[in-house]
């Protein structure tokens, strides 16, 4: 979940290095550090209310990985979950990891994130251990084709009247509203100030996204997502995200997403995401959308 602010995203940032995604000291993050806890910015929000955005969630799961492969660099992020419990207020958060299973070739990872009132959200990561791949043709992902932000030019502005995204976007595509072909994200600033932003991160924040992105219709947003579910099929690099719709069922007010995701390099993986009907979300069909729970 996120928020609606009144100002806007935060201090300019000076951007990262391109390669490594390492930010500058003197950008802010979407946190500090403070003891064990992560105290939140003024832009860590959304523009669904007075809470943290749920991409957090899944940064600060991605973060636990990192320092988990930091110890075995032979490991690979193949999955990662992350459930969205409720909506969180701007405060500090203490994030928790627990190894539930550490094999040969197989590590889990459970990721609770809470405030002083309880758990606001539990990811788990499955890491597996690289080796020799395999022989023979495998089944391609979708044809995406799309050009890529530096063909597209600079970002579009993404402002609303209460709320700018702290990010930069490009909108695949002429569709109606929300409903596009995709979209390229590139975060510019940190998850924790200080802290480098690896393409991981990156990824697990900008997946967030698949939620409005595959729950669009040409009448805009109804949809909020209870979670979304990561599948790595190799290494995320650089900076830019594309987050390429792949397919949408829904019934009765509950919805499944899928959507393809990309670096500059081509596919990446596939974000899942289980939706629920919430007409007061409010997003016309003329907006882009500004992120999932």
């Amino acid at each position: 979940m996120s928020v609606e602010t009144s100002g806007g995203a935060g201090p300019s940032p000076d951007g990262g290095d391109a390669a490594v995604g390492a930010p500058k000291p003197s950008v802010e993050g979407f946190f500090r550090a403070d003891g064990d806890l992560l105290v939140p910015a003024a832009f860590a929000t959304s523009p669904w209310g007075q809470v943290l955005h749920g991409r957090l969630i899944g940064g600060l799961t991605a973060r636990a990985a990192e320092q988990a492969r930091a110890e075995s660099a032979e490991l690979a992020c193949s999955r990662l979950t992350v459930d969205l419990f409720r909506s969180a207020p701007l405060a500090p958060v203490r994030v928790t990891t627990k190894r539930v299973r550490a094999g040969r070739r197989i590590m889990v990872l459970d990721v609770t994130v809470e405030q002083d009132d309880g758990p606001v959200g539990q990811g788990r990561v499955v890491l597996l251990r690289r080796s020799a791949q395999p022989d023979g043709r495998f089944r391609p992902p979708p044809a995406w084709g799309a050009p890529t932000p530096p063909e597209l030019g600079p970002p579009e502005p993404m402002a609303t009247r209460r709320w700018t995204p702290p990010w930069e976007s490009w909108r695949i595509g002429n569709g109606a509203g929300a409903m596009t072909a995709g979209l390229w994200i590139r975060d510019t600033h940190p998850l924790v100030t200080g802290e480098q932003l690896t393409p991981l991160v990156r990824l697990a924040m900008a997946a967030d996204l698949a939620s409005p992105v595959s729950n669009s219709t040409d009448r805009g947003l109804s949809f909020i997502n209870a979670d979304y579910t990561v599948y790595l099929g190799r290494e995320p690099r650089g900076e830019y995200v594309g987050i390429q719709p792949d397919g949408h069922l829904s019934e009765a007010g509950v919805a499944a997403g899928r959507c393809v995701l990309h670096d500059l390099s081509g596919a990446v993986g596939f974000a899942s995401v289980a939706a629920v009907a919430n007409p007061t979300l409010g997003l016309p069909a003329g907006a882009t959308p500004p992120g999932g729970g």
